[in-house]
């Protein structure tokens, strides 16, 4: 779907870029930029802030010195992965008698489950349980394990958490109620809330090895701390900063054998420094896909294996894996697609469902759909076997997801989530698919607003003299990028194509060579394919620039995050007719426009009516030659409004008659409404047509001329009359015959009380122009 682009630089009196960022970011004093740019410097927040965290580490203390057995219960995902890995690693380390459990993804599902819990207890028969990025909904379950009364229960989590919470032996979740210190200040508790299940399980690990005095060992769990925070997309504030920086530059260093040889096999060099990108494209996917196809047991053994031996197959298999995710998440991705279509994109959120769809596969497919279609998407499995419905679901800001189930929750029988991110599950018994869709959909359209649509946060604007390697390292100073921090994206515009060519092996990269003035980029756009552009097209581009390093040379390319052209039309948006350019506020762009004239393969044409602005573009032969006033309208591929039409009816015949696909509004500066001036000009346009037209008023051309409408041009030969300076001789739809009597002071024109409406009505052209210039178009056009 087309993204809007939008650009507020309200710190425009800032002159250093970073810290400009920084004010945008909402990091506006000393002390929290300082944090910001050297998160290493930053004080950690103590284990102890959470409540329960002193009952946590007594009870676990009893346990390693009674060798009592212990089980960390995980999730399937990386998140879940990586703090089971962090608890497991710390409490092997003080000597525990522990063991892991991660439930099926497919067959057990997320969350505590009670088949799950039995078999643990009848064969492990642990006397802790410490649930990891899970736990904090599963009230039952919970409850059941408490009516044996031989195991304690506590719960590690990091989602929303329920008015109702589990009566566990101790919960630490930040987002749970009272559960924090109330010493705290806000700005803490929200930076805690942030924390992705890893880092919650990291708290308790660093509690445990503070009780034991054995701190020097946090640093071999920071690496997990930071795969599990990237590939959670929480936000990369506050201490996740601390935790992600330190965590890759560990990596970096080599410091973990097994994350090394999982981002050396998907074409990474750690040597060279790895970053958040690289974690959560090249390893995040790969742990995901083990959980989502398999057990989880290939990531694990990558994560916590002492064994290189062992750490190479688990490797091998993980890569194994992801490739049969992305084939899955293809044709799943086509197939709900196809149904988009066919029931025809009119509601305000996606829901579908299909039995053959792999549970583990359909949260990546919805996170696909939501970025085509930008609405929340509900997909479903359907188990025969259980007559069950389980959903993942996928938001866009604006419709928070957990809310949107917790508005339904007498529907499901369980629900959990964020508000971007949530699942779902009922039985067939309990509700209906069509129920649950039509109530899903109801409860989001509350959420939805008319205005509602894709964008992009422009957080400065450039040219090319801009783009330097020195750039890039400045940027560098805001890394690492990811959630509420994210990549700052720049716009350049009036780039011309100079060469365009896929890579990959399936032809799905993009890259295009860019020229401005002297200079030339090179610019890539992953995973986008084929565009419809070609050399010689004009684009604007959204991007953030990046090092390439390639053969010993250093340069700097741009990473497309979006273009804009005319070429470009959006399929998914079939309600408008036409596609909008917004040039309104680009000065100083003829002769580029000029240039583009001479090489576009689209029929473009110049809307100008006004003297003034015709004697501009005179000095602009590609321009000038393609210009047409509203009396010799051309049929078009795109119409470019150097001039603005007086009025929505004028507006609406030029669009009807030149039936463009591609509307440029480009920059305008309105005149002064004088309206001696236009009267002056009229009567010589009367003297004109008297004395050499036969007396003919042709009416369009008449208001072309004076950029009025039809209505002013024709109340005005009426006025005129009336007072005697012309007789109308004839009068039809496109011309009047007038006799020139005698044209006297404009003072009585003005003065007479039939011009107060002919004056209103001048004042209504001009108003319309105005709207043209600073208003909302598509709500002027459509």
């Amino acid at each position: 779907m087309r993204k809007e682009w939008i650009f507020e630089d309200k710190f425009a009196q800032e002159k250093s870029l970073v810290k400009k960022l920084l004010l945008t970011r909402g990091i506006n004093n000393e002390k929290d930029i300082y944090d910001f740019i050297n998160p290493l410097e930053m004080n950690i927040t103590s284990p102890d802030v959470f409540v329960d965290m002193p009952k946590v580490t007594e009870r676990l203390e009893s346990a390693i010195n009674n060798n009592e057995v212990i089980v960390i219960y995980g999730d399937f995902d990386a998140d879940g992965v990586t703090s089971t890995s962090i608890l497991y690693k710390t409490l092997t380390h003080l000597g525990a008698n522990v063991h892991y459990f991660i439930p099926n993804r497919e067959s057990e599902g997320h969350g505590l489950d009670n088949k799950a819990l039995i078999k643990l207890m009848t064969t492990i028969k642990p006397k802790v349980i410490i649930s990891v990025d899970c736990g904090i909904s599963d009230v039952e379950a919970v409850k059941f394990v408490n009516s044996f009364k031989v195991i304690d229960v506590i719960i590690t989590d990091h989602h929303e958490a329920p008015d109702i919470l589990p009566e566990a032996y101790a919960i630490i979740n930040p987002k749970a109620q009272n559960s924090l210190s109330e010493n705290l200040s806000a700005k803490q508790i929200e930076y805690l809330t942030y924390l992705a299940g890893c880092g919650v399980a990291f708290k308790v690990a660093q509690a445990l090895l503070t009780r034991f005095e054995k701190t020097e060992f946090i640093y071999e769990l920071l690496p997990y701390v930071a795969v599990g925070t990237i590939a959670d997309i929480v936000p990369l504030l506050g201490e996740n900063r601390y935790f992600v920086t330190k965590g890759l530059q560990l990596i970096s260093q080599g410091k973990h054998y097994g994350l090394k040889v999982l981002l050396e096999s998907a074409g990474y060099k750690v040597e060279n420094g790895i970053t958040a990108d690289q974690i959560a494209f090249g390893v995040a996917p790969r742990i995901n896909a083990s959980g989502r196809l398999d057990t989880v047991e290939s990531a694990l053994k990558v994560l916590i294996s002492d064994n290189p031996s062992e750490i190479q197959i688990a490797v091998t298999t993980l890569n194994e894996l992801n490739k049969v995710r992305q084939k899955l998440c293809q044709e799943i991705f086509e197939q709900a697609d196809e149904m988009v279509k066919k029931e025809g994109n009119k509601n305000p959120a996606i829901v579908l469902a299909n039995s053959e769809w792999h549970i583990g596969i359909i949260g990546i497919v919805a996170s696909k759909l939501v970025e085509k279609y930008y609405k929340p998407v509900f997909l479903m499995n359907f188990s025969e076997e259980k007559k069950e419905f389980r959903c993942s679901a996928r938001s866009i800001e604006g419709v928070p997801l957990y809310d949107v189930l917790k508005e339904n929750e007498d529907l499901f029988d369980g629900f959990g989530g964020h508000k971007l991110a949530a699942g779902l599950y009922f039985s067939e018994e309990k509700s209906s698919f069509e129920i649950v869709k039509k109530a899903l959909n109801e409860t989001v359209q509350n959420y939805i607003s008319s205005d509602l649509k894709p964008f992009i946060k422009i957080d400065a604007k450039l040219e090319p003299l801009d783009i330097s390697v020195n750039l890039v390292q400045e940027l560098s100073k805001l890394e690492p990028f990811g959630a509420m921090n994210p990549n700052p994206i720049f716009e350049m515009d009036n780039l011309t194509i100079k060469q365009k060519r896929l890579m990959g092996s399936e032809n799905n990269h993009l890259r295009l060579i860019l020229g401005k003035d002297a200079f030339e980029m090179t610019a890539v756009w992953w995973g986008v394919g084929n565009l419809n552009v070609n050399p010689g097209d004009m684009i604007d581009i959204a991007f953030h620039p990046q090092i390439n390093e390639y053969n010993g040379n250093i340069s700097v390319q741009l990473i497309l995050e979006d273009i804009h052209s005319d070429m470009l039309l959006d399929e998914n948006i079939p309600q408008l007719k036409y596609k909008i350019y917004d040039n309104r506020t680009k000065t100083d762009i003829l002769l580029n426009v000029n240039d583009y004239l001479k090489t576009t393969k689209l029929n473009v044409k110049i809307f100008a009516e006004s003297k003034y602005i015709l004697d501009t573009v005179k000095l602009y032969p590609e321009i000038y030659s393609r210009t047409f006033t509203r009396e010799d309208i051309p049929v078009c591929d795109v119409v470019m409004f150097f001039d603005y039409p007086a009025d929505k009816k004028t507006l609406d015949f030029i669009l009807e008659q030149a039936q463009p696909k591609g509307l440029h509004f480009m920059n305008y500066e309105p005149k002064i409404f004088d309206e001696h001036e236009i009267l002056k000009t009229f009567n010589g346009m009367i003297k004109y047509a008297a004395n050499n037209n036969g007396g003919k008023i042709e009416l369009v051309r008449c208001a072309s001329f004076l950029a009025k409408s039809v209505e002013v041009v024709q109340k005005l030969l009426e006025l005129y009359q009336k007072i005697g300076f012309i007789n109308i001789l004839d009068r039809s739809a496109g011309f009047y015959i007038v006799e020139n009597v005698s044209i006297k002071s404009i003072e009585e024109v003005i003065n007479n009380p039939l011009f107060v409406e002919i004056y209103s009505q001048m004042e209504e052209c001009e108003n319309f122009q105005r709207s043209l210039l600073e208003e909302d178009l598509e709500k002027i056009i459509f």
